[in-house]
Order: C-alpha cells, then structure tokens, then sequence
C-alpha cells in the first residue's frame, strides 16, 4: 500500500510542478508572438485548467501524502518539518488558486477581449510573479520530501 501510495504521490506533485512549468513557458511563447485573440484564448483556458488540472493535482498529492503517513509503520510523522511544510504548500496553493491565479486569469482574459493589452500584460506580470512563487515552494516541499531533515 505504502509503494502505491508513494508513486501516485511523486506523480501527483510532478504533475503539478511540470504544469506550473509547462504553463508559464507556454504563456511566455504565446505573449512574445502577440496575439491579442491567442493570449485571450490561453488565458481563459488557464482558468478552465486551476478546475480540471490544478485542483485535482493537489487534491491527490495531499490524499496521498496524508495516506503514506496513516499507512506508514512511523516511516512518516505527523510532526515531521517536511510533513508539515509540505501540508503548508498545498494550504498556500489552494489560497493562491481562488485569491490570485483566477481572478489575474479572469483578468487577463478580460483584458485581452477588450483590446486592453497594457492591463493584460500587468496582470500577466502579476501572475508570472505569484507562480514562481507557487512553484519555487512546491520545489522546497519536494526537495524537503526527498531529504527529510530531521529523520
């Protein structure tokens, strides 16, 4: 059970940090060629992606993260730092997803639609920002997850 529960948690979380990944990349490719209606499209599709992409990642990682810890002969601890931070990552993604990244998303699109590229680019800036953010803490999680100070 613990092995299973282990690879869907590495797939999870690989799943959610190539996301971010992929997702920024392609939203630089598709701003730098300058198409008003392609960004429009890419940003109401990011928004679409948080429900049917995002939230589904997370939700598995943290399911099967709380499964390895209940199904661990006290390999993994409640009380763990690395536990703990990787609980305090998914809390951070899930109050980005709803505070930031959907409505910047909303606001992107928006933007675009009304031909106002200068609002659309700063909220794409915004975005940019706050993913990393989302992504560099996810990274330390994993890294901490792989390391495991203190055990």
């Amino acid at each position: 059970m613990r092995d299973a529960l282990l690879i869907i948690h590495i797939l999870a979380i690989a799943a959610w940090i190539g996301g971010n990944i992929m997702n920024g990349v392609i939203n630089m490719r598709v701003a730098a060629a300058g198409s008003v209606e392609g960004n429009a499209v890419l940003a109401r599709s990011t928004v679409k992606l948080g429900m049917v992409f995002y939230m589904p990642a997370a939700i598995v990682t943290l399911l099967s993260g709380i499964g390895l810890i209940i199904a661990s002969d006290d390999a993994y601890s409640w009380g763990a730092p690395w536990v703990s931070f990787g609980f305090l990552a998914v809390i951070v993604a899930a109050i980005l997803g709803p505070v930031k990244f959907l409505p910047l998303s909303e606001q992107i699109a928006a933007g675009y639609e009304a031909g106002d590229v200068e609002a659309a680019q700063k909220a794409s800036r915004d975005i940019a920002m706050w993913s990393s953010v989302n992504t560099l803490i996810l990274v330390v999680a994993l890294a901490l997850m792989v390391i495991k100070p203190g055990s």
